[in-house]
């Protein structure tokens, strides 16, 4: 009997959850082995109850606890743990947003950059006068 109350309760869970899907997010992470910035590319679902209108805080949230770790940090199976943990967390801090999951559906390394590239980059689209650095 409570197996079967368990899974009713499951399965409203579920019929009740909103899905958010993150597709091929690109961020930019340090590289405390090498100095170097190392672009990653993401894919995430997100499930929570009325989060289906809540997308943009969400990514702005990712944007913010993703540049927080070290490459190296996050992937690690620990590091994804306390990335996705950190990223709840100010989630429902933040914004009053309640997830419930988060899925990683991808997680790959990109490219490297270079800090003198990266400064070369800046210098080039204007962000840095070229005397300044």
């Amino acid at each position: 009997m409570i197996k079967k109350l368990f899974l009713v309760l499951m399965f409203a869970t579920v019929l009740f959850a909103d899905i958010i899907k993150v597709q091929n997010f690109e961020a930019d992470l340090f590289s405390k082995r090498d100095s170097t910035l190392k672009k990653i590319e993401l894919s995430l679902m997100f499930e929570g109850r009325d989060i289906e209108n809540k997308r943009e805080p969400i990514v702005d949230a990712l944007n913010i606890i993703v540049s927080s770790f070290y490459i190296e940090e996050l992937f690690t199976s620990k590091g994804k743990e306390k990335f996705k943990k950190s990223l709840i967390a100010y989630v429902s801090k933040k914004y009053d947003i309640e997830i419930e999951h988060i899925f990683i559906r991808k997680m790959i390394l990109k490219e490297s950059v270079g800090v003198k590239e990266f400064i070369k980059a800046l210098k080039k689209e204007g962000y840095i006068k070229k005397n300044n650095i």
